[in-house]
């Protein structure tokens, strides 16, 4: 099956789309005095709480009604480092805009992601990307998946295997809808009420993509990053396609083996490449 994504997602309604800027602000959050915050936000982005600062920076802004913030949010700023991104994105669309399309996918078929706010963009000659920025309303999540799978002592370590049905079902339906979230695995899913009824936000989107239709091996293409127990997989599996468990299951062992290498290949080739440059 696959969902056919409304106008709102294939043609978004940018207020800014030149060669030059582009800018998409939700209508619920626009209003003169955050229009004029977002355009200017190059200039103001590090007035905040930065929280992650490695490939790419986020911030978290608190409310301020001078500046239209109607609630805490978080600011993505995108880094394109390595002169091979550099080239390719004066091709292509930028990390920002595909964030905002596959978060917009992920709401039409009823999935947590960290609601968007704006994105605001600037090019300059032979369409280089100046800045890029991807904005959402924060999210007060209580844990990153992965910091509680990659700890066996975790207290809540057990009951990732409770909460796998759900984010199985979760994630059959973004495949369903036609939609490849490219990189997908534990520190990409957040939870939220923990303690009461659990909620799991889906983040990091700008390798997603939207497609047609989504044939089985990209479906587990898009799952050996999701690393389990062997136990655990299996209960994923199970509740993501129970008719097929036993194909699916066979195909992820084959891919995640053929991963691994390619992995161990490349830590290999950089190895060698730092020895000769020594």
């Amino acid at each position: 099956m696959s969902l056919k994504l409304s106008r709102r997602i294939q043609n978004i309604n940018y207020l800014i789309d030149s060669k030059d800027e582009l800018l998409w602000i939700d209508d619920q959050w626009d209003n003169y005095a955050f229009r004029n915050y977002i355009r200017n936000l190059d200039k103001d982005f590090r007035d905040g709480n930065i929280f992650y600062d490695k490939r790419n920076m986020l911030t978290e802004i608190s409310a301020n009604q001078d500046l239209g913030i109607q609630q805490n949010i978080a600011i993505k700023k995108f880094k394109l480092t390595r002169n091979y991104d550099k080239l390719r994105f004066r091709l292509l669309k930028s990390k920002a805009v595909r964030s905002l399309k596959i978060a917009l996918a992920l709401e039409e078929v009823k999935l947590n992601t960290p609601k968007p706010v704006a994105v605001i963009e600037e090019r300059g000659s032979f369409n280089k990307i100046i800045y890029s920025y991807f904005v959402t309303e924060y999210v007060d999540y209580d844990y990153n998946l992965l910091d509680i799978i990659k700890d066996k002592r975790h207290p809540l370590r057990a009951q990732v295997k409770d909460w796998l049905p759900q984010i199985a079902e979760d994630i059959k339906r973004m495949h369903d809808a036609g939609i490849v979230h490219n990189d997908l695995h534990a520190g990409n899913i957040l939870l939220r009420n923990i303690d009461t009824s659990p909620k799991f936000y889906y983040i990091d989107l700008n390798r997603g993509r939207i497609k047609k239709s989504v044939n089985t091996k990209t479906r587990v293409k898009d799952l050996v990053r999701f690393k389990l127990s062997s136990e655990e997989q299996k209960i994923f599996i199970r509740n993501y396609d129970p008719s097929n468990y036993q194909n699916l299951l066979n195909l992820m062992i084959r891919l995640r083996d053929r991963r691994r290498k390619f992995i161990d290949y490349k830590k290999k080739l950089r190895s060698i490449f730092k020895k000769n440059k020594n």
